[in-house]
């Protein structure tokens, strides 16, 4: 009956106001409000909430809040449906001043003194109403609310707390705020220093918009940062937790995070690290993670910051707060590591076993926080050795197989400690490490794998580790992972010294399993790798499996050499050395492979290489392969030059040398002007070392005579000072090839058909020598040379004749003027004519050699 009356009525204001009264005492009672002719009047409260009288608005105000208050939703989103949000809008703000009667009087009949504000966020408290486009069209008329308004002052915080409801239910809502001027209007709003209850509720609303992406990038974010910065500083305390959360937000926009300004922010937040609460802790962790995490300016900012951050992290992490909390301790622990200042300070030292007790909890994100900040902490080598001590390595190992991505992370730690310290690498290996990380190279990413790989480099710089049976379970896996393409180069490296390290051990070597093919074929790509390094470990670890007669016969293996003669040749003694090792076994098995690859060309180089100097060892080794492959076949003894040839005649390695003067005698023999040109490389003196040394004595003392057998090479001055050498060797009682012998002696006779050579100081010390011969008792053709020799050293010099007479030679000569042999006997007589060509010697001149003489000359005549 009263709805009906209200209608009736409602052209007379005073009834219209008194019905709504009336209505509103009513709808209290739940009942009353299930009515269906509630609906009916819902309308025309709507229409009344925009009568141009205040009572009328004020309890049509008052039956709708009583109607939202009791009744049920279906009646709720009616009322919102019926366009009462924009009227109750219109009256949110009014000063109780302006209606003390009206306030009375609602109060004696027990209505609310705020039935607007009460209505709406009711109303807003519905998520369907939130969500849908009544909230949307809302958004304008609370905008607008926020601006001051001189006969509404309580407009403002309301429509904030509106906004913040609405702003909750979704982006889209945060979104048109913002287009609708929401930030200007709340960094303005925050300018006018508000109450602290306003202030507070105001950056819990802008906390809230800038949890949306895309709102950071507007150009006001840089106001609103100002104006959060500032009740930082100086706001009441619950404001400033929610500008650490506001400016969370704020912080994931770079635009925003790499100004000077957001700086700015760093001090603050440290500030409340030490006197805020649990949460309010959080929050400025959570704000200075964002804005330090990935920018180098930024940590070093916080770094630089008065206090001391890392004291207050410390405590933290030693505390009985959440693991939430000591989850982001860790993660700014992590930043603040990554500056080397920081991480040096002994208060860094502290928090090794905090972190090490978080890496125990059951929280997998506080485990990954603390497994990174500890991972980068054990940078500096001092905590290192403090983390060592702890027994951390078994709680580690235990984690390496987690799938949360903290693998890599928790193997790099143990890198870091396993680099210099056995007694960690021996813990690592008893705790199984290596039964878990061959499971991961299976199905790992290529960085991981690269990581895995390091760490057992690490491990089998250990002598013993590379020695034992898990180092051998790793071969196979590690050549596996030289197959994948996916694997970075420093990822290479580790597993190729990996291998080195475990194969250069015989007892590892020979338990190898794998066919030449499934290991040899991964390592020639490396030797044409761009990485020196990566060549220089391919290199070695094939020459360590060339060790096995099987790889050096197997067919795969000749696929190597081509690469493997290009890198001898290189002129970079690291991998020359290597590369050449490989080839020393190689060329045994294939020395025509490595000659059709050029190796004599790239091996001759080596041989005669200054620029860098090879050490003994790598020029040895590259005139060992030389010598493999030129006793192959002796036709490619033309093929190298002379010079690289006489060189080789240096080495200490008999074999070597052997085949050096095979060379040198062929291409004499073949063109005997070469005799020159060995002679200008220095062959004499190397020919006239060896026989000095007693090394290969006849082939030496067979080329030496065939050099001074060449006038040309007489002429050059090496030759006046080989006799001197030669005569010494036939005097040296260790001398005891006859033929050697024999040829030094014919090569001192080829030297002193040359007159200057004859007349030379030396040349007394050969004369020496050879009546020493001649004393020995030689055979025929000895005499004959030595006596030919003597002839042209006495022939014209009186000092020689001296020697030679001084030395014994007359009597020598004497009794050889006796011998059946009637070509020494003349030879001899010829010498005595030599030596009594005047008056030199008269003295030695006795009755018994002119007999011996006279009876010669009577068989000649006879």
């Amino acid at each position: 009956m009263i709805f009906l009356c209200f209608q009736d009525d409602f052209d007379d204001a005073e009834s219209v106001w008194v019905g709504a009264l009336l209505m509103a005492v009513m709808f209290q009672e739940e009942n009353i409000v299930q009515s269906s002719s509630t609906h009916q009047i819902i309308t025309s409260l709507s229409v009344l909430l925009k009568s141009d009288e205040i009572n009328n608005r004020y309890f049509a105000a008052q039956a709708i809040c009583s109607i939202v208050c009791t009744g049920r939703k279906t009646i709720q989103l009616s009322i919102a449906n019926a366009g009462a949000v924009s009227g109750l809008l219109s009256f949110v703000g009014h000063a109780e001043s302006e209606l003390p009667n009206l306030v009375s009087l609602s109060e004696e009949f027990n209505l609310l003194r705020n039935p607007d504000e009460v209505t709406l966020k009711r109303l807003f408290e519905i998520e369907d109403i939130r969500i849908g486009s009544i909230a949307r069209k809302s958004i304008p008329l609370l905008v607008d609310l926020l601006r001051p308004i001189a006969d509404r002052p309580k407009a403002a915080p309301i429509a904030v707390q509106l906004l913040t409801c609405i702003a909750e239910a979704n982006d889209a809502n945060k979104v048109v705020m913002a287009e609708a001027g929401a930030l200007d209007a709340l960094t303005k709003y925050l300018s006018l220093s508000p109450q602290d209850s306003t202030e507070a509720i105001i950056t819990d609303l802008l906390a809230i918009l800038y949890r949306n992406p895309d709102l950071p990038q507007s150009e006001l974010s840089l106001t609103s940062l100002n104006q959060l910065i500032a009740v930082l500083r100086l706001g009441c305390r619950r404001a400033r937790f929610s500008a650490a959360k506001a400016l969370q937000g704020l912080f994931a926009s770079d635009v925003v995070r790499n100004t000077e300004m957001a700086r700015q922010a760093i001090q603050p937040l440290v500030d409340m690290l030490d006197v805020g609460s649990e949460k309010e802790q959080e929050a400025a962790l959570i704000a200075l993670i964002k804005l330090t995490d990935g920018d180098a300016s930024n940590s070093s900012a916080l770094a630089d910051v008065e206090g001391s951050p890392l004291e207050s992290l410390c405590k933290i992490l030693i505390s009985s707060f959440s693991l939430e909390l000591k989850k982001n301790a860790a993660q700014l622990c992590y930043i603040l590591f990554g500056n080397s200042t920081i991480r040096v300070m002994p208060l860094s030292s502290e928090c090794v076993q905090p972190l090490i007790s978080l890496m125990s909890s059951s929280n997998g994100d506080a485990v990954g926080s603390a497994v990174r900040a500890f991972e980068r902490l054990l940078e500096d080598e001092h905590h290192a050795d403090i983390a060592a001590e702890t027994g951390v390595v078994s709680l580690l190992v235990q984690s390496v197989s987690r799938s949360d991505g903290l693998s890599e992370v928790i193997i790099s730690a143990l890198i870091k400690l396993g680099k210099d310290r056995p007694q960690c690498k021996v813990e690592m290996v008893k705790a199984g490490i290596v039964d878990d990380v061959l499971e991961m190279l299976l199905t790992s990413s290529g960085s991981l794998c690269s990581l895995i790989s390091e760490l057992l480099r690490i491990l089998t710089n250990n002598s013993g580790i590379a020695k034992s049976e898990d180092a051998a379970r790793i071969v196979e896996p590690l050549f596996s992972v030289l197959h994948r393409t996916d694997i970075p180069m420093w990822g290479q490296h580790s597993a190729l010294q990996a291998l080195v390290n475990i194969l250069e051990k015989p007892q590892s070597l020979a338990t190898l399993k794998s066919t030449p093919s499934q290991v040899i074929e991964p390592l020639i790509s490396f030797l044409e790798s761009p990485s020196q390094a990566i060549q220089q470990l391919g290199t070695e670890l094939l020459s360590h499996l060339l060790e096995q007669e099987h790889f050096q016969q197997d067919i795969t293996t000749k696929n190597a050499v081509v690469p493997l003669v290009q890198l001898a040749g290189i002129g970079i003694l690291c991998v020359q050395q290597t590369a050449i090792k490989a080839l020393e076994s190689i060329s045994v098995s294939w020395p025509k492979a490595v000659a059709d690859a050029g190796g004599l060309f790239e091996l001759s180089k080596v041989i005669v290489q200054d620029d860098p100097q090879p050490s003994h060892l790598l020029w040895e080794s590259a005139a060992l392969v030389l010598s493999n492959v030129l006793k192959s076949n002796p036709e490619y003894y033309f093929r190298v030059p002379l010079v690289v040839l006489v060189r080789l005649l240096q080495s200490t390695v008999e074999k070597t040398v052997a085949v050096a003067l095979n060379a040198l005698i062929a291409q004499e023999k073949h063109d005997p002007s070469s005799g020159t040109l060995m002679a200008e490389a220095g062959a004499v003196n190397a020919l006239l070392d060896l026989l000095r040394s007693h090394q290969l004595e006849e082939a030496s003392a067979r080329l030496i005579e065939a050099l001074f057998n060449n006038a040309r090479v007489r002429e050059k001055k090496t030759s006046k000072y080989a006799i001197a050498p030669l005569s010494q060797y036939l005097l040296d009682p260790q001398t005891r090839s006859h033929s050697a012998k024999f040829l030094a002696a014919l090569a001192l006779g080829d030297l002193f058909q040359n007159d200057g050579l004859a007349r030379a100081s030396d040349a007394v010390s050969a004369c020496r020598a050879l009546i020493s011969l001649l004393e020995d008792q030689p055979t025929d053709e000895m005499k004959m040379v030595s006596l030919c020799a003597l002839q042209n050293l006495v022939m014209h010099s009186r000092t020689n004749r001296r020697a030679v007479a001084e030395a014994g030679g007359i009597l020598v000569v004497q009794e050889l003027l006796l011998s059946p042999n009637a070509e020494v006997s003349v030879q001899s007589a010829l010498l005595i004519k030599y030596l009594f060509s005047n008056h030199t010697l008269q003295e030695y001149a006795s009755n018994e050699l002119i007999r011996s003489l006279t009876g010669k000359l009577l068989v000649f005549i006879g």
